[in-house]
């Protein structure tokens, strides 16, 4: 098994390329609020994730990719910020799992517990 490019790592990286990307749309979403014929946009990552680990497990959750949709609804600011405002906790906590696993990482390397 290959500590450093674990599932656990590879699973975390997809969630953060998803949160990236889910970020960027909802920066669209806002920016095109007022623009005539505009529809919203979202990012699909979390269901296809769970859905993945449900029928191939934790292997199968490192090929899962983010779905961009486009829906029929107009866009409502106070629903882009709140998107916003959660998927920027949702990166923290993938920055805070991923800083914990190359923590163990280099705990077990170096034997050192800083």
């Amino acid at each position: 098994m290959n500590l450093i490019d674990s599932n656990h790592s590879q699973v975390l990286a997809r969630a953060m390329g998803a949160y990236a990307l889910r970020q960027k749309v909802t920066a669209a979403n806002i920016a095109n609020a007022d623009t005539p014929g505009y529809k919203r946009r979202e990012v699909s990552f979390e269901n296809e994730l769970q859905n993945a680990q449900q029928s191939a497990g934790t292997a199968g959750m490192k090929n899962v990719t983010p779905t961009l949709i486009e829906t029929d609804e107009n866009v409502m600011l106070e629903e882009e910020m709140i998107e916003m405002a959660d998927t920027q906790i949702r990166v923290q906590m993938v920055t805070r799992s991923l800083r914990h696993h190359f923590s163990l990482l280099k705990k077990g390397i170096t034997g050192i517990n800083r």
